[in-house]
Formats: C-alpha cells, sequence, structure tokens
C-alpha cells in the first residue's frame, strides 16, 4: 500500500483539504481535483450511489493522482467498511458515531489483526501492488485511517472516551446532523454551535486527535481553524459546478445585461 501522505500532513501538525465526491464517476473529474491541489479524495457512499465497481476505479484513480482515498460508507458494519478498504481506500469515514463501544468496532471493522478483525485478501487494496501477506497486514494497518463522525450532542458527551480508543486517527463534525440533533439546524454561526465545536476540539486536543469540519464555504473554514479545525472536508463536487456555473451566469448578465 502507498505512503497514506494524508496522515503524515496530519501527523505533521498541518491543515489539509478535499472535497466530498457525489456525481463524479470519470478519470477527468478526478485529475481536475488533483491539479486543484487537494489532499484528500472523500467518496461519498452513504448519501450518494455508487456501486461497488464504480469506487473501485475512483479509488484507484484518486492514488495515480497522489490524493489519499477516503471512503464515507453508509453504517457502521463489517461489510461496508472491509469492502470499501478492499478497493484499495487509505481511510474508512464512519457516521453517527456517539460512543466508544462504536468506535471501537469501527476501528477493529479496519484493522488487520492483532489490532483490528478484518480478512486479508484481493489485490486492489495493496494497488495491485504484489505483496508478501505480512507486508499487505502491516502496511494496511499503518496506512489506513479511521475517521468518525460527531453528529449527536451525546456524542460530545462521550468524546473523551471515544478518543481513547487506539486507532481512531480523526474526528470528523458532521456540521448539519449535529445541528438539527442540537435544535439549531443550519446556524452554524450561532454560539451555541461554535461552542460545540470549540468543545470538540479541546477534548480532542487532550488526545492530539485532528478535528474534521464539512462547508461548502471555503472562507467559513477562517473560522473553523480559528477554532482548531484542520481536517478540512471543502465543499462538494456538485456544489463546485453549481456555485461556478452561478457566478458565470452572474457575469454575463452583468456584462451584457
Amino acid at each position: 500500500m502507498a505512503t497514506n501522505t494524508l496522515k503524515q500532513k496530519l501527523a505533521a501538525g498541518n491543515w489539509v483539504s478535499g472535497p466530498i465526491v457525489e456525481e463524479i464517476r470519470t478519470v477527468g473529474g478526478v485529475k481536475m481535483l488533483a491539479l486543484a491541489g487537494h489532499d484528500f479524495l472523500w467518496w461519498d457512499m452513504e448519501h450518494n450511489f455508487y456501486d461497488w465497481d464504480s469506487l473501485l476505479h475512483m479509488v484507484q484513480f484518486t492514488h495515480l493522482f497522489g490524493m489519499t482515498p477516503l471512503v464515507r460508507v453508509t453504517d457502521l458494519s463489517y461489510a461496508n467498511v472491509a469492502r470499501a478498504l478492499d478497493t484499495g481506500a487509505q481511510g474508512i469515514v464512519i457516521p453517527r458515531v456517539d460512543n466508544a463501544d462504536q468506535a471501537e468496532q469501527a476501528v477493529s471493522y479496519a484493522k488487520y489483526p492483532p489490532r483490528g478483525r478484518r480478512g486479508a485478501g484481493g489485490m486492489a487494496r495493496n494497488n495491485y501492488e504484489s505483496k508478501t501477506p505480512l507486508e499487505s497486514v502491516e502496511e494496511g494497518n499503518a496506512e489506513t485511517m479511521v475517521v468518525l463522525q460527531i453528529e449527536h450532542p451525546d456524542a460530545i458527551e462521550e468524546l473523551d472516551a471515544i478518543c481513547q480508543i487506539d486507532g481512531v486517527d480523526v474526528i470528523c463534525v458532521g456540521p448539519q446532523d449535529l445541528s438539527v440533533n442540537m435544535g439549531i439546524h443550519g446556524q452554524f454561526g450561532s454560539q451555541e454551535f461554535q461552542a460545540a465545536i470549540g468543545r470538540i476540539n479541546e477534548i480532542c486536543a487532550k488526545y492530539d486527535k485532528p478535528v474534521g469540519m464539512v462547508s461548502r464555504d471555503a472562507a467559513s473554514f477562517k473560522t473553523w481553524n480559528d477554532l482548531g479545525c484542520r481536517f478540512l472536508v471543502c465543499n462538494s463536487d456538485l456544489s463546485l459546478i453549481f456555485q461556478q456555473a452561478s457566478r458565470d451566469r452572474q457575469t454575463l448578465e452583468e456584462v451584457i445585461g
């Protein structure tokens, strides 16, 4: 398995960025996102409709263009986690993690023995490189990231315990669902919501866990970075298309009338 440069950058204390990918299914689309300079692509299986064959191709293209492929699965099940990682993804994103038991389960599904219970097999997991069984297991455990999404106030109360699970790499806020569950849907600028993000960062800092935030507004990351977030899930492929198309249409109306 290739070296996980995303994991290295986070360990060095750097901020990293990448978009959620919902609809792109071509090599050209992946290449454009790589040329933009992002560190990772977050392939979304929770709210979108990739089949496993399409996901395999997109993950391998992500590797070819020098970015780290992450896959968000629909839920915390062995079948989803193991199969996503067997495409060659170097990180798994688990939504709706509320407690340490779920965090432990996520790590156990993502890691080979002795740390976990992931089954060893397949060539795509190694980017089709020839590896001994021992190399595959050791490299897989070293390079695979586990990203847990915090999307409920109950999870914040359990965050100390979650962060103490060995093998958890990143705690990423799911802002839409967190705000819904707080009763302040979409009020990301509110004092209550920003206080919650500050508390998440304060807890994670005790355990040296990077914190992530998701936003369609790149400028908003100044606020989130000031609060401590440095795993920046910036925009999505569909939002990027809509934003640029809207700007172009507005420009045409301004210059032509």
